[in-house]
């Protein structure tokens, strides 16, 4: 499996380097590994991109995916169904492509909540400066979460950290496989706080489950929660 990271700070100004687990998520994907920052100085945030990729089939794709647009993209995990994704094509790739071309949020849930299999993601979505995240309704692909005390930290996300923490401070959860994650940083940089507002999966009955050939079919509701619970305020 891939190992992904990226780190937000509520201000645009780089002053030394992100920390992370560099040796670990190495670990998790030999085969092309390569960074990428993201800053907006307009609206005071910047975010930090670490892609290290397992090559399994397709194209050998380096991440962090990015276009011309200022869209970022980390995956791991696989698609079995949902998207069609070409024997010779790589699904992080088509996925990005998809994922990319949506043009407002229902669209990136309707998306995400078709895919089939394993997988986390984060993508950062340029224009409405949103940061998504999340993973498969079972959890099947590790994402871990870190809420700082400070703006230079406000938020950490990736597959693997240290252990044991270097610090009784550091606080490492998974991220709940409870739905997907947004998180404005636009306005997020105005309060100099994290918040993340939660689209939460929404599944049929085990009888309708049955009735469609054996797929269960995952949904996500549109309705905004905030999980006081899984958050800590930075600042």
């Amino acid at each position: 499996m891939c190992g992904i990271c990226c780190c937000v700070r509520l201000t645009a100004d780089v002053i030394r380097p992100y920390s992370e687990n560099v040796l670990n998520l190495r670990r998790r994907g030999p085969d092309s590994s390569s960074r990428l920052l993201a800053t907006d100085t307009c609206h005071k945030y910047s975010c930090f991109f670490s892609g290290h990729v397992l090559h399994l089939r397709g194209e050998l794709t380096p991440q962090p995916l990015h276009d011309r647009d200022g869209n970022v993209f980390l995956w791991n995990g696989e698609v079995f169904g949902g998207v069609d994704i070409p024997g010779t094509a790589n699904d992080a790739q088509i996925i990005f492509e998809h994922i990319a071309s949506c043009d407002n949020e229902h669209e990136i849930l309707e998306l995400i909540s078709k895919l089939h299999g394993p997988w986390a993601f984060i993508y950062y979505q340029k224009k409405k400066h949103n940061l998504w995240f999340g993973r498969d309704f079972f959890g099947r692909r590790s994402l871990l979460w870190r809420f700082g005390e400070n703006p230079e930290e406000a938020l950490c996300l990736t597959s693997v950290t240290e252990l044991p923490c270097k610090s009784d401070d550091v606080q490492w959860h998974e991220v709940p496989a409870s739905g997907i994650f947004k998180c404005n940083l636009s306005s997020c940089a105005e309060i100099k706080s994290i918040k993340v507002t939660l689209y939460s999966w929404m599944s049929n009955t085990k009888e309708e489950q049955l009735e469609k050939n054996g797929k269960p079919l995952f949904l996500m509701t549109l309705k905004s929660l905030c999980p006081k619970l899984y958050l800590k305020m930075a600042g």
